[in-house]
């Protein structure tokens, strides 16, 4: 099957950028596979992903979102490679559908867009929400969730039925560890773009009031964004430079969450965060907010612990109780271990090939 992946950049802090660098590498293995990424601002460690796989790929210099220029480039891309089907990522959908209005009908291959957040955040901008809702109706382009609950959600709001859903994929691999709870360094690991929806300023405020009940709190935060000066500046502030450690943007997360033992997240709303499923493939006792499709992968005192978002007391309790006394975690933890192979990227990658396929075979 020759399948067309476009993908809208290759930002090193997206969640969604890193679910279609990895599935790349799988799919690449059971098809023919060619990879178009439209703005060639970001380039670096997720273009050398791909060239470890020796993936077929291009960069375009999409400019700005509506690109008639880029549209009609992308359309010559699409009748030399004759896709079978093509699938496509965060702001790429459009685009994808411009470059299409100019093929003839039947032509046209089926495109499926992984949706990874909710329909409100994906469509915050208001020419976006119509469009996205004008496009998503149409028979052969079919929107697919990460999580049951992103599902039930887009299909109220796009008011299509039968929203297929395929949980989110790990490369599972870098997280893996034999290290023992008790052993590992950093007490808690966060991994996540410091944005406002991943709520850093609730969390380091936790840690704060932690620290009084638990001493020798050892905190990781890896990632980077709009906000992180901000957040570094309050744990300053607050004196707590010391026990929360700003480690940046890492090709290599692996060896931080590797040697936690909780991963924690605070986020207003999730679909189905890759860094919990990494979190789990590691061996970490996870603790997040309930919110979105969390619930769905994390059950409670079975794999992990869940708090309502923007509980302060709860989660310090959770946090406490568990660093307390970590080796009674040591069972959940190789629980985790186990779990987090549901949610391997090579396993996610055949759900999506045979997913194209049966659509392939209907249209037929």
């Amino acid at each position: 099957m020759k399948v067309l992946e476009i993908i809208s950049s290759l930002d090193p802090t997206g969640g969604a950028e890193t679910f279609a660098v990895n599935l790349s590498r799988e799919l690449n293995d059971i098809s023919h596979l060619k990879v178009v990424i439209l703005y060639s601002k970001h380039k670096g460690y997720f273009e050398q992903k791909l060239k470890e796989k020796n993936i077929d790929y291009l960069f375009m210099n999409k400019t700005k979102h509506f690109d008639l220029k880029n549209a009609k480039e992308l359309r010559k891309i699409i009748n030399d490679f004759k896709p079978d089907v093509i699938h496509t990522e965060n702001n790429a959908l459009i685009p994808t559908y411009l470059a299409l209005r100019m093929i003839k009908k039947s032509q046209r291959p089926n495109v499926f867009h992984t949706m990874h957040l909710k329909p409100e955040e994906e469509t915050s901008n208001k020419i976006i929400k119509v469009l996205f809702k004008h496009i998503l109706k149409k028979p052969n382009f079919i929107p697919v969730a990460i999580s049951k609950t992103l599902s039930a959600e887009s299909q109220s709001y796009y008011k299509v039925k039968n929203v297929p859903f395929i949980d989110n994929g790990v490369a599972l691999e870098p997280f893996r560890t034999t290290n023992k709870l008790s052993s590992r360094k950093y007490d808690i690991v966060v991994v996540g773009r410091f944005v406002m929806l991943k709520n850093h300023h609730f969390l380091v405020s936790s840690f704060i009031e932690l620290k009084k009940k638990y001493p020798s709190l050892n905190v990781a935060l890896v990632g980077n964004g709009e906000l992180f000066d901000g957040v570094k500046a309050f744990v300053k502030d607050n004196n707590a430079q010391d026990y929360i450690h700003f480690l940046g943007l890492l090709d290599n997360p692996a060896s931080i969450v590797n040697d936690s033992k909780i991963i924690a997240l605070g986020s207003l709303s999730e679909a189905n965060p890759l860094s919990l499923l990494e979190g789990m493939s590691a061996g970490c006792i996870v603790v997040s907010s309930s919110v979105g499709g969390v619930p769905d992968i994390v059950k409670e005192e079975e794999n992990g612990f869940l708090f309502p978002s923007g509980d302060k007391e709860k989660f310090v309790e959770i946090l406490h109780r568990i660093l307390s006394n970590i080796e009674a975690y040591q069972n959940m933890s190789e629980i985790n271990v186990d779990y987090s192979n549901k949610f391997s990227m090579k396993e996610c990658a055949r759900k999506y090939y045979n997913l194209f396929e049966n659509y392939r075979i209907s249209k037929k």
